[in-house]
């Protein structure tokens, strides 16, 4: 890839080394263990990268005061009460964000800067670490001298305190198109003001980590080739398939080596306008997928050696919590819900946090129900062409023991059969490598074709090809095991099981599926 410049080649700072050392050296409950062979001692990216696989990190606004208002709506009471349900789910550190409008520009109020500090105080309390996010919604990228003071300001109070602070975001989602594509931003200016802050920023944080989050790993090479100078690492932020997760990931890394990644922002919003297709849009279905994809999503990064990606957000947001109209969506992203209570991904997040293995399980038992207005379907299992086929749980017959997932009365179409189908927790795949799907499938009066699948998708999330077991015998038959296996193509980045029945004018059951892999 084509540089810019020496600088571009120059490693972390003396300073930045010693205080990585300091952070790292700092009591913190143990994480979840990276994958073997994580890091090469001596480097210095490496002592980077082993820092930031320390961090267990939740993105936080107040339930009821996000964005400007946690700084307006001041409730410091409330703030002290969510850092300690935090601390309980084995989080570490805290993402805080500042807004120069907010805190007074280009000259820091002393109102907010104590308010900062109360907060540096307060997480330091429960044992927590503070990722500071500056410059959020910051658009007027032609004022430099003035963006100089403000950070200087801002963090030449903390310098003292800056073993409590975990990195630094310099400006949230600098290659969002709200920023880029605005047409009063100069994408030139931008990278004029990104080349002035990152070194007076990275000095004036006395050796704390300095990052730039971005959505896209490929605008981490663009930003690469157009600036002078670089962060620490890049902060990347994931919001799409589950299933291109560790792909995404993995391009990130290529884009940044040698330069560390740390995936700083990821969630599933449990709201119906955000549902993906086939995923019944009611809570208990969505919130029980939310769970499933910080499973994938969480062991896509562990497995990349980039420890836990941080979940958005803790909370769900009231309607009057954000100071702009939003998509419904952007309420829904909390592992809890505006009172508190847990949806099941709080649970989830916990037991990584917590340094407990992440569980494989994709309700491949069917023993996980959820009530939907179609009535009772197995949780995280999504629906191809719902309306050819009747869909269901059934708790009373199962292979082993009851649960089971039932198709029956289906037809078909151009479009394809019938079909339940879902993501593994180990989704992504090694072209050449052998994969298989098993399933215990018993039928009632069946006719048409009923099989297994697995099925292959290329890091755009296009089908490539799949792989069919062989079809179910039609009539009444007792449980019989089918199997799909086929090897991964070249272009693979992530395969789907699919337990199809078309054409079937009588009923069959699916029940426990399994999912291996195996070098060819």
């Amino acid at each position: 890839m084509r540089r810019r410049g020496l600088r571009l080649r120059i490693g972390l700072t003396a300073a930045v080394i010693t205080v990585i050392a300091a952070l790292m050296s700092a009591a913190a409950p143990s994480g979840p263990s990276p994958a073997a062979g994580c890091g090469n001692a001596g480097s210095r990216s490496s002592a980077l990268s082993r820092y930031l696989r320390t961090l267990r990190l939740m993105n936080y606004f107040p339930s009821d005061a996000g964005w400007q208002y946690m700084w307006t709506r001041w409730e410091p009471d409330r703030i002290d009460h969510d850092f300690a349900v935090m601390a309980t789910m084995g989080v570490n550190t805290v993402r805080i964000t500042v807004f120069p409008d907010v805190m007074g520009f280009p000259t820091p109020s002393a109102a907010m800067r104590s308010r900062l500090a109360q907060i540096l105080g307060m997480a330091g309390a429960h044992g927590l670490k503070v990722q500071l996010s500056l410059f959020d919604q910051f658009t007027d990228f032609a004022d430099i001298p003035d963006s100089l003071t403000w950070a200087h300001d801002l963090l030449e109070p903390l310098a003292g305190s800056s073993r409590q602070i975990g990195f630094i975001d310099l400006r949230n989602e600098i290659d969002a198109p709200a920023t880029m594509d605005d047409p009063a931003v100069h994408r030139p200016q931008v990278y004029r003001w990104l080349d002035a802050l990152l070194p007076a920023v990275r000095h004036d944080a006395h050796g704390v980590p300095v990052a730039l989050s971005v959505t896209e790993p490929a605008h981490i090479s663009a930003l690469r080739v157009a600036l002078r100078v670089e962060p620490d690492f890049w902060d990347l932020h994931y919001y799409s398939s589950d299933a291109l997760a560790y792909a995404t990931m993995d391009e990130a890394i290529q884009a940044a080596a040698p330069r560390p990644v740390f995936v700083g922002e990821t969630g599933f919003a449990t709201a119906a306008d955000g549902s993906p297709p086939g995923l019944p849009a009611a809570a208990p279905s969505l919130e029980a997928y939310q769970a499933h994809y910080y499973q994938v999503i969480e062991q896509a990064a562990l497995s990349l050696c980039l420890g836990p990606a941080a979940p958005w957000a803790l909370y769900d947001f009231t309607r009057a919590a954000i100071p702009s109209r939003q998509q419904p969506d952007q309420y829904a992203f909390g592992l809890l819900d505006t009172d508190g209570k847990p949806k099941p991904a709080a649970a989830v997040i916990r037991r990584i946090f917590h340094g407990a293995s992440i569980g494989d399980d994709f309700n491949g038992d069917f023993s996980q129900a959820v009530t939907t207005p179609r009535g009772e379907l197995p949780a995280v299992w999504r629906l191809w062409e719902p309306d050819q086929a009747r869909f269901a749980l059934d708790p009373a017959r199962g292979h082993e023991t009851p649960g089971s997932a039932r198709i029956s009365d289906s037809g078909g179409s151009a479009e394809g059969m019938p079909a339940f189908y879902t993501v593994p927790v180990q989704p992504q795949t090694v072209p050449g490598y052998r994969y298989r799907v098993t399933a215990w499938v018993r039928g009632q009066a069946a006719t048409g074709t009923t099989v297994v699948n697995v099925s292959w998708f290329d890091s755009r999330g296009v089908f490539i090809s799949g792989c069919d077991s062989a079809a179910l015998d039609p009539g009444d038959t007792d449980w019989t095991e089918l199997e799909a296996t086929g090897t991964a193509p070249p272009a693979a980045a992530f395969a789907e099981i699919w337990l199809k029945s078309a054409h079937n004018s009588g009923a069959v059951w699916f029940d426990d599926v399994t999912w291996t892999r195996w070098a060819a």
